[in-house]
């Protein structure tokens, strides 16, 4: 009776967190790059007529982010799409916010998801919900979101950041299942056809999968190989590395090999990319920046600092009260997680500058990391839930409850963030004029207000795409 009223109150908390995160993207107002996506712009438009980028060696020229087909081709689909379904049940405007709220719930609970399977590695009730309920109070909407944000407040880079990462995570399960247990998951035999597809799609999407790839790939490489030479029985480096490789499951090449050939080939194209990356100096004074940038990605807000000062308590705990092979080799096999924070960082630079990411560490760019954080923060925290007495049980648990309800308090609803937004399209709507002034100070579709009507064709054409508005109109909300 307690175990099924357990299960019970953890999906009643999870059900809760998740359509509250619903409603916090619902009242989120749309940023400036969507109407470019979905209408599509010019320049997106030459992205979505080439998905692999073969323009680049027919015509020998660049032309906008070749190498993140996927990412374009995904947002303009959904938004050509989902808001009509919607508009059978409510109006226009509605149906637009509720579709990119839909998009980021989605892919919320599907990354919950993984990172759940990633933790327990089984089918357990009781231990998927115990470990997603841990884990869900720190997907941050608002509250610490511009310091360990997942779901991006920008509708449209949630498709270049969070849905990358969801491929990603997708694609490696397999292959972590496989190092981690040792067997293949029953399901994967029906669907590895698919798979080198996924890789090429999760190749293509976002700026940050073939980096993360090749690092994941290197790292794996080099545990199998140290870990085979270790163990061989040769004599002499070479004999040992001939054996060391030799000993690397075929399957391990079958996930890793395509997908890092199907990485540098998005790299390369990503080199004929045309979209400014600003000018700030050299390539060493973006490693100059790299202090600086760390230090105020990772202190920024309480919540970040706080997630590793418990990450550190966790072990401690590990190392005091259980002790035993299984926590310590536990604890050892994050050191990976260390490595691949180095590299990942360290390579940031090669990125590029981005006068809104001056110190090159954001929340968007640091987001494969923090993904890792919150995996080893569930994964050790199921740990000393099943390893520690009952005694130890009665202070850790209302701990770490604690530190939950922090992340839970602080990210505040933000509910009404868009009704002025709204209320501009409506007024957009109903005006008969075909150049509107806007009375408001809040942005429409846009980064910033629209002081020049011409700069608000695009955003007008989305607005009509979505039957918002039924005539071609202009606004503008000061000067001209």
């Amino acid at each position: 009776m307690v175990q099924k009223l357990l299960i019970f109150s953890l999906l009643v908390f999870l059900l809760g967190d998740l359509s509250y995160s619903f409603l916090q993207h619902y009242h989120r107002p749309f940023d400036g790059d969507l109407a470019g996506g979905v209408v599509p712009a010019k320049d997106v438009k030459m992205i979505l007529d080439n998905p692999l980028g073969f323009r680049v060696f027919k015509e020998g020229v660049g032309y906008p982010n070749p190498n993140k087909f996927f990412s374009h081709w995904s947002l303009y689909q959904y938004f050509s799409t989902v808001p009509f379904v919607f508009q059978k049940f409510t109006d226009p405007i509605n149906a637009a916010y509720l579709s990119a709220a839909l998009a980021k719930t989605l892919i919320q609970l599907s990354i919950l998801l993984l990172l759940t399977l990633y933790v327990t590695g089984c089918l357990n009730k009781k231990q998927l919900l115990v470990v997603a309920s841990l884990m869900v109070p720190l997907f941050q909407t608002n509250g610490y979101q511009s310091a360990m944000g997942i779901i991006d407040p920008a509708t449209t880079y949630v498709f270049f950041y969070a849905l990358p990462a969801l491929l990603l995570m997708i694609y490696f399960y397999p292959l972590y299942f496989k190092i981690k247990y040792g067997i293949t998951p029953g399901l994967f035999n029906y669907i590895k056809p698919f798979w080198l597809p996924l890789g090429l799609v999760s190749s293509l999407s976002g700026p940050l999968n073939p980096g993360i790839t090749l690092i994941i790939t290197l790292l794996l490489f080099m545990s199998f190989i140290s870990e085979n030479i270790r163990t061989g029985m040769s004599s002499g480096f070479w004999s040992k590395l001939k054996e060391a490789l030799l000993k690397i499951p075929r399957d391990y090449y079958f996930y890793l090999l395509p997908v890092s050939l199907f990485s540098l080939y998005s790299l390369y194209l990503g080199s004929f990319n045309t979209t400014g990356s600003g000018n700030e100096g050299s390539l060493f004074s973006l490693f100059a920046k790299l202090p600086e940038g760390i230090f105020r990605a990772f202190t920024k807000m309480i919540g970040y600092p706080l997630l590793i000062l418990v990450l550190f308590f966790n072990v401690y705990i590990i190392k005091k009260f259980t002790n035993n092979d299984e926590g310590l080799r536990l604890i050892r096999s994050f050191k990976w997680v260390g490595i691949f924070t180095s590299l990942y960082i360290v390579l940031l630079p090669l990125g590029g500058y981005r006068e809104y990411r001056p110190f090159l560490l954001r929340y968007d760019t640091i987001l494969p990391i923090t993904l890792m954080l919150f995996f080893i923060f569930g994964k050790i925290t199921l740990y000393l839930l099943i390893n520690l007495r009952k005694k130890q049980l009665n202070w850790y648990v209302p701990l770490i409850l604690l530190v939950l309800l922090n992340y839970m308090l602080i990210d505040q609803s933000g509910f009404g963030s868009s009704e002025c937004e709204r209320t501009a399209m409506v007024e957009l709507s109903r005006s008969k004029d075909t150049k509107v002034r806007l009375n408001n100070d809040c942005t429409v579709l846009s980064w910033s207000l629209m002081n020049d009507p011409a700069g608000s064709a695009i955003k007008t054409a989305l607005l009509k795409k979505w039957n918002i508005l039924e005539d071609d109109k202009l606004f503008y909300q000061s000067g001209k």
